[in-house]
C-alpha cells in the first residue's frame, strides 16, 4: 500500500510538474476540455438514450447529430486557440572597430522560432538601434540580424520577432486533436 501512495504521489508531482513547464506561447493539451465537454455529452446521451419516445434509428441520428455539434464547437475553439498564441523573442547584434579604414563585417546573429510548428513574417520584425540588413529564411523558421561597422565605432542592435502557430500546421493539429479528444469524450 506505501508503494502505491508512493507511486501515485510521484505521478502527480510529475504530472504537476509538466504543466508548470508548459509555455505561455503553446496551445493547452486537449485534454484540459475534456471537464467542459464529457459532462455535456453524458447529459445529452442520458436525454436521448432514455426517451422511450424515440426509435433507436432516431436516437442514433440525434446522438451523432449532437456529436457533430460538440466536434464543429470544439474545432472553432481549438483553431481560435492556435491563432491567439505567438512568442515574440530576439537576438542582439554588434559591431566593434578599432581601425579607421574599410568596412568590418561581423555578419549575421539569428534566432529560431521555438519549434517547426511556428514561423515568421517580414511584417512581425523589428529592429531597435543599428539594423544593416536582415536574413528572413524562406520558410520564416530564422530570422538574422546583420551588422557592419565603418572605420573607428560601435554598432549595435536588437531583432524582434514575433513566431506564430503556422496555418497547415494548426489545420492538422485540429483535426488530430478533435479525434484524439472525441475518444475520450465518448468512452
Amino acid at each position: 500500500m506505501k508503494k502505491l501512495s508512493l507511486i501515485i504521489l510521484i505521478t502527480a508531482s510529475v504530472m504537476s510538474f509538466a504543466q508548470e513547464k508548459q509555455k505561455e506561447y503553446e496551445v493547452k493539451p486537449y485534454i484540459a476540455y475534456l471537464s467542459e465537454y464529457k459532462p455535456y455529452y453524458e447529459m445529452v446521451y442520458s436525454q436521448i438514450e432514455t426517451n422511450p419516445n424515440i426509435s433507436l434509428s432516431e436516437k442514433l441520428r440525434l446522438l451523432n447529430e449532437e456529436i457533430s455539434k460538440l466536434k464543429n464547437k470544439f474545432k472553432q475553439v481549438r483553431k481560435q486557440e492556435f491563432e491567439s498564441k505567438s512568442v515574440e523573442l530576439s537576438v542582439k547584434n554588434w559591431c566593434t572597430s578599432k581601425s579607421s579604414g574599410g568596412v568590418k563585417n561581423c555578419g549575421y546573429k539569428y534566432i529560431g522560432a521555438p519549434s517547426s510548428a511556428f514561423y515568421t513574417e517580414k511584417n512581425w520584425l523589428r529592429v531597435i538601434g543599428t539594423n544593416k540588413g536582415i536574413d528572413l529564411k524562406p520558410d520564416g523558421s530564422a530570422v538574422g540580424l546583420k551588422m557592419t561597422v565603418a572605420g573607428k565605432g560601435y554598432n549595435e542592435g536588437t531583432l524582434f520577432a514575433t513566431f506564430k502557430y503556422r496555418s497547415d500546421y494548426t489545420a492538422l493539429a485540429v483535426e488530430e486533436d478533435t479525434d484524439k479528444f472525441f475518444n475520450l469524450v465518448i468512452k
